[in-house]
């Protein structure tokens, strides 16, 4: 089923009409494709009583520049009673050219609805993989390990002083190591 409704304007005379497909039907909301062939123009849109208790176009009055394409959404409420015929009525150039277009909604062929079974409920758990300990837990204790080596050989090498800031900063680097993983 088509979803636009293709209206040409000035198409050969200035404020020309002409709509395809007529009769248009529809399951639901659908454009109205303005294909302006001329200079710009006012365009308005309107349904009659009939068709405006189930569709309704945004707005009413356009201006179609020139030699451009307007996409006006007519759109078509889901509750209620169906088929519902009507018409949609465009006019042009302050209503010197009038077009009326038969317009059909009928009830859709297939349902807006998702078919769910039972297993939706289901609450699941990532299944637990026994590979060993994470490897990235090891990561702060190796920092801290080659921090204290480092302490040990700096207060051998050089002096108790250096050993004691080598330490403080290998266990600096392991605790913001052991938070930045967790």
């Amino acid at each position: 089923m088509p979803l636009t409704l293709t209206v040409d304007l000035n198409d050969g005379r200035a404020h020309a009409l002409a709509a395809s497909p007529v009769p248009f039907e529809a399951d639901g909301s659908f454009a109205v494709e303005i294909r302006n062939h001329g200079a710009g123009s006012h365009v308005h849109i309107h349904t009659d009583e009939a068709l405006s208790r189930v569709a309704r176009p945004a707005g009413g009055n356009y201006y179609v520049p020139p030699e451009s394409r307007e996409r006006i959404t007519v759109s078509v409420g889901e509750p209620g009673p169906r088929p519902v015929e009507g018409t949609l009525r465009i006019a042009a150039g302050y209503g010197a050219e009038r077009l009326e277009i038969p317009v059909r909604i009928v009830e859709r062929d297939t349902p807006d609805t998702v078919e769910v079974d039972e297993s939706l409920g289901e609450v699941t758990t990532p299944e637990e993989r026994d590979d060993g300990p994470d490897p990235r837990a090891f990561v702060p204790a190796a920092i801290a390990v080659v921090g204290l080596a480092l302490a040990v050989l700096a207060v051998l090498l050089l002096s108790e002083l250096v050993g004691v800031v080598v330490g403080a900063l290998a266990l600096c680097c392991g605790v913001a190591a052991w938070y930045a993983l967790r």
